[in-house]
């Protein structure tokens, strides 16, 4: 269980690819978990990143069932570069 969880949005002006789906998932803006754990041990306050959670489908589709899926910040970031290259 993380000890803190961040709350953020990612836009894609373009389809995402997402690894074991069949189809890509719409343009729009996802919910994004971050679950971020205190590093134990050090003489300051530190976290680090444990997990990255998108929540599907888009916020602007409302009548799909909705599904977590946990991803890595490679693949973010590389969903994130492939739609600004897009562009």
């Amino acid at each position: 269980m993380p000890d803190r969880e961040i709350e953020d949005t990612v836009t894609f002006r373009h389809p995402i690819v997402l690894r074991d789906f069949d189809a890509p998932q719409a343009a729009g803006t996802y919910r994004l978990i971050v679950d971020m754990e205190e590093i134990q041990g050090l003489s300051f306050v530190a976290t680090r990143r444990t997990g990255i959670r998108l929540h599907l489908p888009a916020l602007s589709v409302s009548d799909l069932a909705t599904s977590v899926v946990k991803i890595t910040q490679g693949e973010l970031d590389a969903m994130i570069a492939n739609d600004a290259a897009l562009r």
